[in-house]
Protein backbone atom coordinates (compact mmCIF):
# COMPACT_ATOMS: atom_id res chain seq x y z
CA UNK A 1 0.00 0.00 0.00
CA UNK A 2 1.30 3.45 -0.92
CA UNK A 3 0.28 6.98 -0.02
CA UNK A 4 -0.42 9.90 -2.32
CA UNK A 5 2.94 11.41 -1.35
CA UNK A 6 4.78 8.26 -2.44
CA UNK A 7 2.88 8.22 -5.74
CA UNK A 8 3.72 11.89 -6.32
CA UNK A 9 7.42 11.26 -5.72
CA UNK A 10 7.39 8.23 -8.04
CA UNK A 11 5.74 10.20 -10.83
CA UNK A 12 8.19 13.08 -10.35
CA UNK A 13 11.20 10.77 -10.60
CA UNK A 14 9.85 8.72 -13.48
CA UNK A 15 12.55 8.26 -16.07
CA UNK A 16 15.42 8.81 -13.62
CA UNK A 17 15.09 5.89 -11.18
CA UNK A 18 17.44 3.73 -13.29
CA UNK A 19 20.22 6.37 -13.22
CA UNK A 20 23.01 6.63 -10.64
CA UNK A 21 22.03 8.20 -7.33
CA UNK A 22 23.92 11.44 -8.04
CA UNK A 23 21.84 12.06 -11.17
CA UNK A 24 18.62 11.26 -9.32
CA UNK A 25 19.54 13.87 -6.69
CA UNK A 26 20.33 16.43 -9.40
CA UNK A 27 17.03 15.77 -11.19
CA UNK A 28 15.15 16.21 -7.93
CA UNK A 29 17.01 19.44 -7.20
CA UNK A 30 16.30 20.96 -10.62
CA UNK A 31 12.62 20.03 -10.54
CA UNK A 32 12.17 21.55 -7.09
CA UNK A 33 14.02 24.69 -8.16
CA UNK A 34 11.79 25.27 -11.19
CA UNK A 35 8.64 24.37 -9.26
CA UNK A 36 9.37 26.79 -6.41
CA UNK A 37 10.19 29.57 -8.87
CA UNK A 38 6.91 29.07 -10.75
CA UNK A 39 4.66 28.75 -7.68
CA UNK A 40 6.41 31.61 -5.90
CA UNK A 41 5.86 33.85 -8.93
CA UNK A 42 2.15 32.93 -9.00
CA UNK A 43 1.71 33.69 -5.29
CA UNK A 44 3.55 37.01 -5.62
CA UNK A 45 1.34 38.05 -8.54
CA UNK A 46 -1.83 37.37 -6.52
CA UNK A 47 -0.48 39.35 -3.56
CA UNK A 48 0.51 42.35 -5.68
CA UNK A 49 -2.99 42.48 -7.19
CA UNK A 50 -4.50 42.82 -3.72
CA UNK A 51 -5.76 39.29 -3.14
CA UNK A 52 -5.77 37.82 0.38
CA UNK A 53 -6.81 34.30 -0.62
CA UNK A 54 -6.56 32.33 -3.83
CA UNK A 55 -9.50 32.71 -6.25
CA UNK A 56 -10.21 28.98 -5.93
CA UNK A 57 -10.71 29.41 -2.20
CA UNK A 58 -13.00 32.38 -2.70
CA UNK A 59 -15.14 30.33 -5.07
CA UNK A 60 -15.32 27.66 -2.39
CA UNK A 61 -16.55 30.31 0.05
CA UNK A 62 -19.47 31.17 -2.23
CA UNK A 63 -20.36 27.50 -2.78
CA UNK A 64 -20.36 26.72 0.94
CA UNK A 65 -22.43 29.84 1.68
CA UNK A 66 -25.01 28.80 -0.92
CA UNK A 67 -25.34 25.33 0.64
CA UNK A 68 -25.61 26.86 4.10
CA UNK A 69 -28.73 28.81 3.12
CA UNK A 70 -30.71 25.55 2.87
CA UNK A 71 -29.85 24.39 6.42
CA UNK A 72 -31.71 24.88 9.65
CA UNK A 73 -29.83 26.37 12.62
CA UNK A 74 -30.75 26.39 16.33
CA UNK A 75 -28.60 28.28 18.85
CA UNK A 76 -28.02 26.58 22.22
CA UNK A 77 -25.77 29.15 23.93
CA UNK A 78 -26.14 32.62 25.39
CA UNK A 79 -22.73 33.52 23.95
CA UNK A 80 -23.96 32.29 20.56
CA UNK A 81 -21.17 29.77 20.08
CA UNK A 82 -22.98 26.40 20.22
CA UNK A 83 -25.45 25.39 17.52
CA UNK A 84 -27.35 22.48 16.07
CA UNK A 85 -27.29 22.58 12.30
CA UNK A 86 -29.85 20.44 10.45
CA UNK A 87 -29.28 19.28 6.92
CA UNK A 88 -32.18 17.94 4.90
CA UNK A 89 -31.14 15.39 2.29
CA UNK A 90 -34.71 14.75 0.95
CA UNK A 91 -34.23 11.21 -0.44
CA UNK A 92 -37.31 10.67 -2.56
CA UNK A 93 -38.91 13.57 -0.67
CA UNK A 94 -38.88 11.55 2.53
CA UNK A 95 -36.90 14.48 4.03
CA UNK A 96 -34.26 12.83 6.20
CA UNK A 97 -32.77 15.19 8.78
CA UNK A 98 -29.10 15.00 9.74
CA UNK A 99 -28.05 17.03 12.78
CA UNK A 100 -24.53 18.39 13.38
CA UNK A 101 -23.29 20.04 16.56
CA UNK A 102 -21.19 23.15 15.90
CA UNK A 103 -19.04 24.75 18.60
CA UNK A 104 -17.48 28.01 17.46
CA UNK A 105 -15.59 28.51 20.73
CA UNK A 106 -13.66 25.23 20.39
CA UNK A 107 -13.84 25.31 16.57
CA UNK A 108 -15.38 21.88 16.15
CA UNK A 109 -18.12 20.34 14.03
CA UNK A 110 -19.50 16.81 14.07
CA UNK A 111 -18.65 16.33 10.40
CA UNK A 112 -14.92 16.57 11.24
CA UNK A 113 -13.98 18.72 8.25
CA UNK A 114 -13.34 21.83 10.31
CA UNK A 115 -10.97 20.04 12.70
CA UNK A 116 -9.10 18.24 9.90
CA UNK A 117 -8.57 20.95 7.30
CA UNK A 118 -8.83 24.06 9.54
CA UNK A 119 -11.34 25.33 7.01
CA UNK A 120 -15.00 26.16 7.85
CA UNK A 121 -17.39 23.52 6.58
CA UNK A 122 -20.92 24.20 5.34
CA UNK A 123 -22.33 23.73 8.82
CA UNK A 124 -19.95 26.37 10.21
CA UNK A 125 -21.06 28.74 7.44
CA UNK A 126 -24.71 28.18 8.38
CA UNK A 127 -24.07 28.75 12.10
CA UNK A 128 -22.09 31.96 11.49
CA UNK A 129 -24.68 33.31 9.07
CA UNK A 130 -27.47 32.83 11.64
CA UNK A 131 -25.75 35.13 14.18
CA UNK A 132 -23.96 37.40 11.65
CA UNK A 133 -20.53 36.22 12.80
CA UNK A 134 -17.49 37.00 10.63
CA UNK A 135 -16.45 33.59 9.36
CA UNK A 136 -13.06 34.85 8.17
CA UNK A 137 -11.90 34.94 11.80
CA UNK A 138 -12.26 31.13 11.90
CA UNK A 139 -10.15 30.51 8.80
CA UNK A 140 -6.67 29.24 9.60
CA UNK A 141 -3.85 31.65 8.58
CA UNK A 142 -2.28 28.87 6.52
CA UNK A 143 -4.76 29.64 3.72
CA UNK A 144 -3.63 33.26 3.38
CA UNK A 145 -1.41 34.10 0.42
CA UNK A 146 1.13 35.80 2.68
CA UNK A 147 1.59 32.54 4.60
CA UNK A 148 1.79 30.38 1.47
CA UNK A 149 4.34 32.74 -0.07
CA UNK A 150 6.70 32.11 2.86
CA UNK A 151 7.13 28.56 1.59
CA UNK A 152 8.08 29.51 -1.96
CA UNK A 153 10.11 32.67 -1.34
CA UNK A 154 13.23 30.58 -0.66
CA UNK A 155 15.13 30.09 -3.90
CA UNK A 156 17.37 27.26 -5.01
CA UNK A 157 20.72 28.56 -6.32
CA UNK A 158 21.78 27.24 -9.72
CA UNK A 159 24.58 24.70 -9.90
CA UNK A 160 27.62 25.63 -11.95
CA UNK A 161 30.23 23.39 -13.53
CA UNK A 162 31.55 20.86 -11.06
CA UNK A 163 34.65 20.28 -13.16
CA UNK A 164 36.68 22.01 -15.82
CA UNK A 165 34.35 22.26 -18.84
CA UNK A 166 37.33 22.08 -21.21
CA UNK A 167 38.36 18.67 -19.93
CA UNK A 168 36.28 16.00 -21.59
CA UNK A 169 36.68 12.42 -20.49
CA UNK A 170 35.64 10.14 -23.34
CA UNK A 171 36.65 6.99 -21.52
CA UNK A 172 33.86 7.01 -18.93
CA UNK A 173 30.50 5.93 -20.30
CA UNK A 174 27.38 5.31 -18.26
CA UNK A 175 25.36 2.42 -19.65
CA UNK A 176 22.00 1.18 -18.34
CA UNK A 177 21.89 -2.16 -16.57
CA UNK A 178 20.67 -4.73 -19.14
CA UNK A 179 19.11 -6.82 -16.38
CA UNK A 180 16.67 -4.00 -15.62
CA UNK A 181 15.35 -3.79 -19.16
CA UNK A 182 11.92 -5.20 -19.90
CA UNK A 183 11.01 -7.43 -22.83
CA UNK A 184 8.18 -6.36 -25.19
CA UNK A 185 5.62 -8.06 -22.94
CA UNK A 186 6.56 -5.72 -20.09
CA UNK A 187 8.15 -8.34 -17.87
CA UNK A 188 11.74 -8.02 -16.64
CA UNK A 189 14.31 -10.59 -17.77
CA UNK A 190 14.57 -13.58 -15.52
CA UNK A 191 17.74 -13.87 -13.48
CA UNK A 192 17.06 -17.44 -12.35
CA UNK A 193 19.89 -19.89 -12.90
CA UNK A 194 19.09 -22.30 -15.71
CA UNK A 195 19.06 -26.00 -14.95
CA UNK A 196 19.23 -29.09 -17.13
CA UNK A 197 15.44 -29.34 -17.46
CA UNK A 198 15.27 -25.81 -18.80
CA UNK A 199 17.82 -26.66 -21.46
CA UNK A 200 15.83 -29.73 -22.48
CA UNK A 201 12.60 -27.73 -22.68
CA UNK A 202 14.20 -25.49 -25.28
Amino acid sequence: MTTNLAEAINSSLKGTHHLPITYVVKATYYRLATLFAKLGKDEMDWITTGHIFKPELQELFHTSAAHANAMGVICFSLQQNQFQVSKYSRPLEGIVQNNYVVDLRHRTCDCGIFQTFKYPCKHIFAACASVHFDIMTLLDPIYRLQTIFKVYRNEFPPIGNERDPYMIDNKVKILPDPSLRCDPSGRPHSTRIQCAKDMIAR
